[in-house]
């Protein structure tokens, strides 16, 4: 899940920032997966997460997509992406998921000092590991740091950088509360992996 590698931050500001992919061996083991993904968003939604989406739903949480919308629509082929702004939740559902022996393959990206002791918590040993190696070249062409910690949260590009500038700005002159411009900017990630919890507290940071 290389497109969640790359959020921007220190250490401490992504403590609470993990994001979930759950998904078949598609040509492997898909065939009758479908009620084994429903669970999968049964735990999820059980336990609580910040944002979730369904592209087969074509939507997220804060864009009115529900649970039941996801549920109805996910197929053997699917998958459930979404994510958690706390260590508490995202070991819950490991540890529920794991429990579950679904037989879908789990990937969850975070601070790597966070993650492994999580699994290992749950009886699981991760079997594979990738780490982003941060952005070199030419990095005097990229936005200002706060706008690519907001920025990076999709993996896709789809949150423009001007619209978190734009937000920064609406916040700052008291056009819009942070809720307000948290569920703005999580709206374009049709992922569902934007953390609208870390996106506020880069937006009260922000100058």
């Amino acid at each position: 899940m290389t497109h969640s590698l790359h959020r921007r931050g220190s250490v401490d500001e992504l403590r609470d920032d993990y994001v979930l992919l759950v998904t078949p061996a598609i040509g492997r083991n898909h065939e009758g997966k479908k009620a084994a993904l429903q669970k999968v968003v049964d735990i999820v939604f059980e336990v609580g997460p910040n944002n979730i989406a369904s592209i087969e739903a074509t939507g997220t949480i804060f864009t009115g997509t529900t649970k039941d919308d996801i549920k109805n629509n996910i197929h053997d082929k699917g998958r459930v992406r979404c994510c958690f702004d706390s260590r508490e939740k995202m070991g819950e559902v490991i540890r529920r998921l794991a429990e579950a022996n679904l037989g879908l393959s789990v990937t969850i990206s975070g601070l790597i000092e966070e993650v492994v002791p999580m699994a290992r918590a749950a009886g699981l040993e991760p079997h594979t590991i990738n780490l982003s190696l941060g952005v070199h070249g030419n990095t005097g062409c990229l936005p200002d740091e706060k706008v690519l910690e907001i920025a990076t949260m999709c993996g896709h590009a789809l949150v423009a950088t001007n619209l978190a500038k734009a937000m920064m700005k609406e916040v700052k002159a008291g056009r819009k509360t942070l809720d307000e411009a948290a569920i703005k900017l999580a709206q374009p990630c049709f992922c569902g992996i934007f953390n609208t919890e870390r996106a506020k507290q880069v937006l009260l940071s922000a100058e």
